[in-house]
């Protein structure tokens, strides 16, 4: 059963054309939010985003490379500033870096945070529309003022419901209700189409109470600027952002500290930058995993054996009771499953009723089952 599904009692088929497809009402009672809401799958999941104008088309997926500094420093054309009064909860201290990339033409828009400042650009545009200057406390980031709009006619009430959905279902990626101009309420498929050319196929629900607040479970993190330098295996940007304050066991949109992106690098160098600089070996991700864990799976034995020489629990379990040996034996990583044992790796731990050697043999693994039964 999907999310969605779970969220809402009824939901109505999809249709193959979106322009013979009903836009549903879901009713209050049937949705885990308690308020009407419009049912947009059938119009924002099923529409093809296109333009004729070639520029625009690059624009729109041109971000992969931007760690958002090419949006500093540059205002909105429009002016206009009014109180912000948001709040979203935050992993520890949000880090200068990447709320949201666009990844295909459906994305509308591309976030960063930068001095403190949210800065959302209008990707098919590359044109920063709206910033929103912020502070941060007690594990909260909280929205002081916005600066520009998102459409030419919205009040303030809409603009910050703008603000607050972007931040919930771009940046957190959460799925929440889209705000919708009052305007369409009559309109319904005209309200789905208006969606979709302002917040692309990421709209799946809409609301026309741009006054509601809805409440999500996770945390808003950045791909931060150091993640970023990772990524790129630039070392003086991996010491000059760890030393300007950013943590250096931070964990990413993806639920990733750097230690765990770092195993991605060709080489060990930013790894061994990261351990320097106090990383931690047994740094977990949202979900528990350790280094150790992620380089097993990966095969990535220079980048294991670095780890475990810094003090890394070959024994530790993830957030289901699964051990590194665990997901050696089930992808049948034989040259993994042999450093683990090498450094004692427990092959009696159990998750779930499974044993290392259980995952094995169910797998039919049987040069790692051999090992394991010595």
């Amino acid at each position: 059963m999907s999310f969605l599904s779970n969220l809402f009692r009824k939901t109505s088929p999809a249709a193959s054309d979106p322009q013979d497809q009903t836009i549903p009402l879901i009713p209050a009672a049937n949705n885990t939010w308690r308020i009407p809401l419009l049912d947009l799958r059938g119009v924002t999941l099923r529409m093809t985003a296109t333009s004729s104008n070639p520029q625009m088309a690059m624009n729109a997926v041109s971000y992969n490379q931007e760690d958002g500094s090419s949006f500093a420093g540059i205002s909105p054309a429009e002016s206009t500033t009014i109180e912000g009064g948001i709040t979203v909860a935050t992993d520890g201290k949000l880090a200068p870096g990447v709320l949201f990339i666009p990844q295909t033409m459906e994305h509308k828009w591309a976030i960063y945070f930068m001095d403190d400042t949210l800065v959302f650009v209008r990707s098919w545009l590359r044109q920063v529309l709206v910033t929103a200057t912020t502070v941060q406390q007690h594990n909260q980031l909280t929205v002081k003022s916005i600066t520009g709009k998102f459409l030419e006619d919205e009040t303030p009430a809409f603009t910050r419901a703008i603000v607050r959905f972007l931040l919930m279902n771009y940046g957190i990626g959460e799925v929440v209700p889209a705000p919708l101009p009052a305007a369409l309420k009559d309109k319904p498929r005209e309200a789905a189409l208006w969606a979709f050319s302002v917040y692309g196929k990421l709209a799946q629900i809409g609301t026309f109470n741009e006054n509601f607040v809805p409440v999500v479970s996770k945390p808003l993190r950045s791909h931060s600027l150091l993640h970023i330098a990772v990524a790129r295996s630039n070392m003086p940007d991996i010491e000059k952002y760890v030393l300007e304050g950013i943590p250096v066991n931070s964990l990413a949109r993806d639920g990733l500290a750097p230690l765990h992106w770092s195993l991605a690098c060709e080489t060990t160098e930013p790894m061994e930058k990261l351990l320097a600089l106090g990383a931690d070996p047994n740094v977990r991700s949202a979900e528990g995993a350790t280094p150790v864990m992620n380089a097993v799976q990966s095969n990535a034995a220079r980048h294991f054996n670095l780890l475990v020489l810094a003090g890394a629990d070959v024994n530790a379990a993830d957030a289901r009771g699964f051990t590194a040996l665990h997901r050696a034996a089930e992808m049948g990583h034989v040259h993994m499953v042999r450093l683990l044992l090498e450094n004692r790796a427990n092959r009696h731990a159990v998750a779930m009723d499974h044993t290392a050697l259980s995952l094995a043999e169910a797998m039919k693994r049987t040069e790692i089952i051999e090992l394991l039964r010595d």
